[in-house]
């Protein structure tokens, strides 16, 4: 890649309020190893060694900057018991406890603390160990961990709740799972940890403050190991529908939002220095008929507003046309270039 930089000694200096030269590249490619290890998803999440060897390709082929170490939206559910189905691309359901309160569903699943080991959790530590060793001092290690308000509708769901509003302690429950997660990640090597979060429309103000007070923790244990906290914003959730305002104005957690021209264009609050794009996988994986105009308008605001990187809202499924892939990241060089020179 022309103007070749060090993602760990960009994002480093990211911490210390610096930005980048120009923006990283880091899309969420992880399913996409199942399919060039040639393994159904099920055996694909449980082996290291087939997730590394399938990273370090999708490195050396497609040159991002940064790897999607593990992404798994069931990861911290199944960790703390809960049951999934499975079908050949991967989970199609999800049963937890019943539970009448909080308490008793801690009594029913595994301990927050006791987390590094359950699951597939010790999995996705062991690729990220692996990758540190291999791959040296690039790229960029990510790893997906679910925000407090996800993690919390997820159990409820899962327990066969109701879709009524999350109480207050079952989302501080998932909130220490978040934080023994995303701390057993950073130790392993995680650059970056991806709290994905998708918010209910009706979430008061009261509870949004209250869910920002949860998350102040969980980002300093990710700052403290020299690692970057980014809020990733799921598709459903607008910025200016939820807005974390705490996070966009201190810059201690890097705020990535979904994709849309109202939102990209017209935001004009989120100051560069916290900022990351999130594009649709869609569009990387050639199943967006409209991609060429989302790509360039969001060029037109990175050349603006010089954000810290660029990525996927999601993982990039593993049916992806490899060569349309690759064409949308040698696009995407292109605009980086034109925000080097801006």
């Amino acid at each position: 890649m022309a103007d070749e930089i060090s993602p760990r000694r960009a994002l480093k200096a990211v911490l210390k309020g610096e930005l980048p030269p120009r923006p990283l590249l880091m899309p969420i490619l992880f399913s996409l190893g199942s399919r060039l290890e040639n393994v159904v998803m099920r055996d694909f999440l449980s082996n290291p060694t087939k997730i590394a060897n399938a990273l370090r390709q999708i490195r050396s082929v497609l040159k991002v900057d940064g790897l999607a170490c593990y992404f798994d939206p069931f990861l911290e559910v199944e960790a703390l018991g809960c049951k999934l189905n499975w079908v050949p691309d991967g989970p199609s359901g999800l049963v937890c406890p019943n539970f009448a309160d909080t308490e008793e569903l801690r009594q029913k699943l595994h301990s927050p603390d006791k987390l590094a080991k359950m699951g597939r959790i010790s999995v996705a530590s062991q690729v990220l160990q692996r990758l540190k060793v291999m791959l040296k001092d690039e790229p960029a290690l990510m790893v997906a961990v679910s925000g407090p308000l996800t993690l919390a509708a997820r159990l409820a769901a899962g327990s066969g709740g109701d879709n009524g509003p999350l109480v207050p302690d079952l989302i501080e429950f998932a909130a220490e799972v978040t934080a023994h997660v995303s701390q057993t990640f950073v130790e392993a090597g995680a650059d970056v940890v991806l709290l994905v979060e998708s918010a209910p429309r009706d979430l008061s103000p009261a509870m949004c403050d209250s869910w920002a007070s949860l998350l102040d923790p969980i980002v300093n244990v990710i700052r403290f190991y020299e690692a970057l906290p980014v809020l990733l914003l799921g598709n459903s959730t607008r910025a200016q529908d939820f807005p974390p305002a705490r996070f966009r104005r201190d810059g201690k957690c890097v705020l990535c939002t979904g994709w849309s021209d109202a939102e990209f264009v017209g935001d004009k609050t989120q100051e560069p220095a916290g900022l990351g794009i999130a594009l649709p996988a869609c569009i990387f994986s050639g199943e967006h008929s409209d991609f060429g105009a989302q790509v360039h308008t969001t060029g037109r605001f990175m050349i603006g507003r010089h954000p810290i990187f660029l990525t996927s809202a999601e993982d990039i499924p593993a049916t992806a046309d490899l060569k349309h892939l690759a064409w949308i990241l040698d696009i995407i060089r292109g605009i980086f270039s034109q925000v080097v020179q801006g």
